[in-house]
């Protein structure tokens, strides 16, 4: 690609990184979205717990907590794009292993081999998801977070196709797409390395305008990572109870609480696209507020809700106003770190999104002894909590209106 198409595919958000960094983000989230599905099973199988089969979740996103800002800021000091295939080979090794496993503690090293390979890719992949959108980092981010959407679409679909056709071990299946999705990204390590290279230089330029998008805004990254805390909490919640609801409180096969969390990821596909445009266009501020304030009330239908034809409505919605700020939040949080944007996107997915899932054997222990009703009210409290912090994040000049690789103008606000 000669230096003329790449600025174009920049300002138009279409690089082909990142459509590459998609594939490899739906490839390493079909491991992790696959687990909530295997849940089901596993305590049909075992009889765990709801408490202690979420443990598994809370095993991998722990880890993954805390290795991700290490890995973000390892990647921030010298560009490692292996990193990411380590991390798609990882997370499908671990979530392939656990079908063939009795022991409760070895599934739950398996779920920590997840999340380790979940940390690996996120902060790198993002990060050149970032760069390689140019001016319009909301339709790009998007796009990238759109893989993850697939990813939790697709997992529970094929976690279920292959366990009921192969039995447990039918989790091997997840290293197919792993390997094919490795072989692919892999000539391409060295343009990703002069990527993220060529952008660590550019923040060097003493000009006028690189100084202006340059300067960290450490309290301004805080807030937005709070929120994201509260949003990841009730996604991640949700993508593990979800079919586990269905299932006690409508009292659906397991099948059909499975479906119910692929259209609730389904949904969000959607949502993620459309919310980087809305973006885009409109600001990333007042999407991220709107969507914060719709979530809560939704939400608290849905617990007390006792349709199932209307219980699967709100879940779409759920997931529609969850997903579409996706996309401005991330934007938002690299904006806010501009030198340190694996860091940044290392925090977001690390001590935010995996944050989320440590929350999970804590509501599953609420559901154990009061029922899925009383735990699905608490996480729609704390969606409250986005709701009241979103109003603190924090203007940024920079953030939905130039592109922090060039300083160039866009339509954002």
């Amino acid at each position: 690609m000669d230096q003329g198409t790449n600025q174009k595919e920049q300002k138009q958000g279409i690089s082909k990184y990142t459509y590459l960094m998609l594939l490899g983000h739906a490839t390493t989230d079909i491991a992790q979205g696959s687990l909530p599905a295997i849940l089901a099973f596993l305590i049909d199988a075992h009889g765990y717990t709801l408490a202690s089969a979420a443990g598994f979740v809370f095993a991998g996103n722990l880890i993954s907590a805390i290795t991700q800002p290490i890995f973000g800021h390892l990647g921030d000091k010298v560009s490692r794009p292996w990193f990411m295939i380590a991390g798609i080979l990882m997370a499908a090794a671990g979530i392939s292993l656990i079908g063939f496993l009795d022991s409760y503690v070895m599934t739950c090293v398996c779920a920590i081999i997840v999340g380790i390979g979940v940390s690996l890719f996120h902060p790198e992949g993002s990060k050149l998801a970032n760069i390689a959108a140019g001016e319009r980092k909301g339709v790009g981010m998007s796009v990238f977070s759109v893989g993850g959407n697939i990813g939790f679409t697709g997992g529970p679909l094929i976690a279920t196709a292959a366990i009921l056709i192969f039995g447990l071990k039918g989790t091997a299946i997840f290293m197919i797409p792993a390997i094919v999705t490795s072989l692919l990204l892999l000539p391409r390590l060295k343009e990703f390395k002069r990527l993220g290279e060529d952008f660590k230089a550019s923040l060097k330029e003493e000009t006028p305008e690189r100084k202006a998008v340059a300067e960290d805004n450490v309290k301004g990254f805080t807030m937005v990572a709070i929120v994201t805390f509260f949003r990841a909490t009730c996604a991640s919640c949700l993508n593990i109870f979800i079919p586990l609801f269905f299932i006690r409180v409508f009292m659906t096969s397991v099948a059909a609480g499975n479906i119910n969390l692929s259209i609730y990821a389904a949904a969000g596909i959607v949502a993620t696209l459309a919310g980087g445009r809305i973006a885009d266009r409109f600001g990333y501020r007042p999407l991220y507020r709107v969507c914060c304030a719709v979530v809560p009330p939704l939400l608290f239908f849905f617990a007390f809700n006792r349709e199932p034809i209307f219980a699967t409505i709100a879940i779409i919605f759920i997931s529609i106003f969850i997903s579409a700020s996706h996309s401005a939040l991330m934007v938002t949080g690299q904006g806010f770190l501009p030198t340190r944007i694996g860091m940044a996107s290392g925090i977001l997915f690390g001590l935010t999104i995996s944050m989320g899932g440590i929350v999970a054997p804590f509501i599953g222990k609420i559901g154990d002894n009061f029922g899925l009703v009383p735990a699905m009210i608490v996480i729609a409290c704390i969606s409250v909590g986005g709701l009241v912090t979103v109003f603190f994040i924090p203007k940024h000049k920079d953030v939905g209106r130039r592109s922090f690789a060039t300083g160039d103008q866009t339509n954002g606000k």
